[in-house]
């Protein structure tokens, strides 16, 4: 939690905004992309990220180049996209959530990493700490540590006391650790729940564990955060919507497709500050001399409109705390 507190009091400061003017550089410099997307689930990000640095006098076709890698879903790709961009040598590469971080780091240890989204970079083993993060990976983390424990709080709000609740968890993430599976545990027993994981490792398991939900019907779904599961975050929302069970999803997009709910940091404000700090190493800073930035507000959707379709009772007190309600 202090970690927490000394980012979210960081803001411009911390980056030294004022040392560094927004001056366009002649030469063309080339910057890498790798995430677990693809251009379809990342468009928006992908825009943000080029307003951000458009913002900071960086356009491509002009002074920048983009070499995009995506991993369409699949994290098996990963250190393959990350060895073809290191031999592109690309001055800094964007990346997004923590087994894209890691994949990246380890097959390079010089090239500056930006991270644009991700969970504790300091337990993932990324950073020294988040003042200071050593080395050459910098950027923003995103809460995902903290977030499926609110989503949980949230289902709880949704169903009687007692009820089951399926938790998706995607086995290449930190989420899938025996230390977070009984902090999981702990908070569904907390807040009267009976938690019971998915788990998943494909995009094929999305599909047959959703399926095999229909015949075993839980009280309500929770799905945690992964790169796979933002990939599948507007497709998987009709199958899940089939179960017409109360669903939290950890990314807006889930819940603009359809999705009952979702709970996440705006994703699109991360990938736009990201390119300030490819901005300032561009510039000739040291990425490990930036200081990690983390939300400064995580933004609750609620799907008005999906819950009358599905029959779900919404507490009016849930609706009054969302940040945005689709009607």
């Amino acid at each position: 939690m202090k970690r927490r507190r000394f980012l979210l009091s960081c803001g411009a400061v911390g980056l030294g905004l004022s040392r560094f003017p927004i001056v366009a550089q002649d030469r063309v410099r080339r910057v890498g992309w790798l995430t677990g997307g693809s251009p379809k689930s990342h468009a928006k990000l992908l825009g943000a990220f080029r307003a951000g640095m458009k913002e900071h006098g960086w356009v491509e076709g002009r002074n920048l180049a983009l070499e995009l890698r995506w991993a369409q879903g699949d994290m098996g790709r990963l250190p393959a996209l990350a060895a073809e961009l290191v031999a592109l040598q690309p001055e800094v590469i964007v990346t997004a959530a923590n087994v894209v971080h890691l994949a990246m780091k380890k097959a390079t240890a010089t090239i500056p990493i930006v991270m644009a989204t991700g969970a504790d970079p300091v337990e993932a083993g990324l950073v020294a700490s988040l003042a200071r993060p050593g080395g050459n990976v910098t950027g923003l983390s995103g809460f995902f540590e903290a977030t499926p424990i609110k989503m949980l709080e949230l289902a709880s709000a949704l169903v009687p006391r007692g009820s089951r609740v399926a938790v998706m968890v995607d086995l290449k993430t930190p989420f899938s650790s025996p230390a977070y599976r009984r902090e999981v545990l702990r908070t569904a027993d907390g807040t009267g729940l009976k938690a019971e994981f998915v788990e998943v490792a494909s995009v094929a398991d999305v599909s047959r564990a959703l399926a095999a939900l229909r015949s075993n019907l839980p009280g309500a779904l929770v799905v945690l955060p992964s790169p796979m599961i933002f990939f599948l975050a507007r497709d998987m929302v009709k199958p899940a919507g089939e179960l017409k069970v109360p669903a939290v999803y950890p990314f807006e997009d889930s819940a603009d497709a359809g999705g009952l709910m979702s709970y996440a940091a705006p994703l699109a404000d991360s990938y736009r500050r990201a390119a300030r700090y490819v901005d300032l190493i561009l510039r000739g800073a040291k990425p490990g001399e930036l200081p990690i930035e983390q939300p400064t507000r995580l933004s609750l959707v609620v799907n008005l409109k999906t819950a009358k379709a599905q029959g779900i009772a919404i507490p009016r007190d849930v609706v009054l705390r969302a940040d945005r309600v689709i009607e």
